[in-house]
Formats: C-alpha cells, structure tokens, sequence
C-alpha cells in the first residue's frame, strides 16, 4: 500500500513540475503569436524614415526627405505634409492632392520610394544587443543572427516583438521565420530550465 502511495506521489510530483517548466521555459506564456506572414500589415510611414520623393516635371521638390518627429516632411512651395501612419501610396496620393489643391500642379504625378527605414532593435539572450538596419524581407531570425545570435540561456523558440499598428504598440509571440518590419522591437527572453 505504501509502495502504491509514493509511486501516485512521484508521478503527482512529476505531472506538477512538467506543467511548472512548461509554463516557465520561455517567460512568453501570456503573449498571443503575431500575425501570420499573409497577414502582415502593409508598410506605413513613420518618424526617421528617409524616403526618395520625385514629383513629375517638379525638380524643385524632387528629393529626399526625412519624415520628422511629427510623421511630416518639409517640401518647398506646399510647407510640411504629414505621412505619418500611410502606405507609400497613400502618402504619394497625399501628396499629389496637396499640388493640386494649392494650384502649384494641374496634375501631378509623385512617386515616393524609401531609402532608409526606421530601424529595428533586438534586446535580450542575444550576443550583441542594440540598434539595426532594416531590410526588405527580413525575418526574426536574420534579426538575430545580425545581433550576434541567441547567448546559451535564450529561448531559441519563440522571442517577443512590439510592433506599432495603426498607431499603438502590439506585443506578440514570434518564431524565426515570422517577418519583422521598420521599428520592430524583438526581446529573446532567457530559457529558465
């Protein structure tokens, strides 16, 4: 009887801690997974974005623009232009409609191209921590791999991004295949067993 007590205990004991470490391995139990890679939202400007802004038969006010603090850029002959929070098309139509309303264009064509992308920053388990440039189609796991790679305590799984959508900070679940984008924040948390 005794011996079929402290064998129900063990495997109570063992049942308990097998949930304890799964619930503690990654420290991200309580985060949802970001959105799947088809439902990535579109590119939308923001602040320290440097874009390449050509407006037809208008040298003047071809150029390139750094987006300011405001989500504005400052363009000779219409003043500033908020971008902030549109797509590349939305701002280019933004832009067209301004030309047009202030009588400078009949019909204006903009084309808007980003040069330079807010960056991203990866903090946490990995060996190099800090500030990185953004590049088309990267992933957390170039991400990482840019700042050094995961330290021997990461949780190589699953790492945590922020991410601003429609204006507000989002913080979900990621795997290395997840795509990042400008301004993510990717945190590797320490693996606890």
């Amino acid at each position: 009887m005794n011996r079929i007590l402290l064998n129900a205990c063990t495997a109570l004991v063992a049942t308990c801690a097998t949930f304890a470490l799964h619930g503690c391995a990654s420290g991200l139990g309580k985060l949802d997974p970001l959105q799947a890679q088809a439902e990535i939202p579109e590119y939308r400007v923001d602040a320290g974005d440097k874009l390449r802004i050509v407006v037809q038969d208008m040298k003047d006010l071809s150029s390139d623009y750094i987006v300011d603090g405001t989500g504005s850029v400052a363009m000779p002959l219409i003043k500033n232009v908020n971008l902030r929070n549109r797509t590349l098309r939305e701002a280019e139509l933004e832009i067209e409609h301004i030309l047009q309303a202030d009588k400078v264009l009949k019909n204006p064509k903009v084309s808007i191209q980003p040069l330079d992308l807010r960056p991203l920053f990866v903090m946490g388990e990995v060996n190099r921590p800090g500030e990185y440039v953004f590049r088309h189609g990267m992933t957390v796991f170039a991400a990482v791999s840019a700042a050094g790679g995961y330290t021997y305590r990461a949780n190589t799984g699953r790492v945590a991004i922020t991410r601003s959508i429609n204006g507000a900070p989002v913080t979900g679940t990621a795997s290395d295949d997840t795509p990042v984008m400008p301004g993510d924040r990717i945190k590797v948390v320490e693996r606890w067993f």
